[in-house]
């Protein structure tokens, strides 16, 4: 099955090597199937591994100079916001899971610098292990989202590319009588792993856009509920405005009922000194006739 896929590719494009070069920067594919499928057409492994790096080297700046542009603007795009918000976090998952941080740490200047050795010997590791999904592609935008600069990120993209091209020369060498078998299981394990990752890209969409929808939502009812409070308040201060004015009323009330009864004061005390001086008038008189009346019986 490889086989023919081969060939299909090596009539249409008419050069062998060109075809190397050219497979070696198909994505999951890369140098790992580009050195086997060139030494199926006869080129030498030595030759094929040189050809394959510089195929799949080709790639890397153009991933580091690109990759955050490029999604930054399909953020901007409502068709493409969740792909490109999937896409980011898959690979700053795996960034994160190269300097064993944890999903959740913020990759800060701080941590970044201190970091910056760990994370450049990740890279290359990551880069060297001749697995699908190991590879420039998936290297280069790793370094991307570890902020490594970009000659470092580039030095050691190339590096780990270069390790993993030797490691797979060697198998290749020792598998050749089997090239065609190696083949055909390397792209199987391609097709399924191309399967998952899209897999996984569409699940991580469906929860972006569930986040955001319950994200909208709980906003909206946040926003009702500030509404609500908003307008209890209001009918709160109305309530204490009524009361205050029948507050005021009730004191200017009290206040006029006393300005009333003072204004009477004055009359009733000037009965009652009256009344007093009657009293003290006819106690005088009587008081005086006693007088007389003693003189009287003296006299008799």
């Amino acid at each position: 099955m490889t086989e023919k896929i081969i060939d299909f590719v090596r009539e249409l494009i008419g050069n062998d090597y060109i075809t190397t070069v050219l497979i070696s920067m198909i994505p999951i594919v890369e140098l790992r199937g580009a050195i086997p499928a060139a030494m199926t057409m006869g080129i030498h492994p030595l030759l094929a591994l040189a050809l394959a790096w510089a195929g799949s080297a080709i790639v890397s700046p153009i991933l580091l100079l690109i990759l955050r542009p490029v999604l930054n603007w399909m953020k901007k795009i409502k068709a493409f916001a969740s792909l490109a918000n999937a896409v980011e976090s898959g690979f700053r998952a795996k960034a994160l899971k190269v300097v064993g941080a944890n999903a959740d740490t913020e990759l800060t200047p701080e941590l970044a610098k201190k970091l910056e050795k760990k994370k450049m010997l990740g890279v290359y590791v990551f880069v060297a292990v001749p697995f699908p999904m190991t590879g420039v592609w998936t290297g280069s935008a790793i370094s991307t989202f570890l902020d490594i600069p970009f000659w470092k990120s580039m030095f050691m993209v190339w590096l780990g590319n270069l390790t993993a091209g030797i490691i797979v020369t060697v198998l290749a060498v020792f598998l050749q009588d089997y090239m065609n078998i190696v083949l055909d299981v390397f792209f199987i394990i391609v097709i399924i792993v191309l399967l998952l990752y899209i897999l996984r890209v569409v699940i991580k969409m469906v929860k972006s856009k569930k986040q955001a929808k319950e994200q909208a939502e709980n906003s909206l009812s946040e926003d009702m509920q500030n509404d609500s409070e908003n307008k209890n308040i209001v009918v709160d201060n109305e309530s204490l405005d009524e009361d205050k004015n029948e507050n005021i009323q009730d004191d200017i009330k009290n206040v006029t009922e006393n300005t009333l009864i003072d204004d009477k004061m004055p009359t009733d005390d000037k009965d009652l000194s009256q009344k007093d001086e009657d009293i003290i008038v006819t106690s005088t008189s009587q008081n005086k006739s006693k007088r007389k009346d003693k003189v009287s019986d003296k006299k008799d």
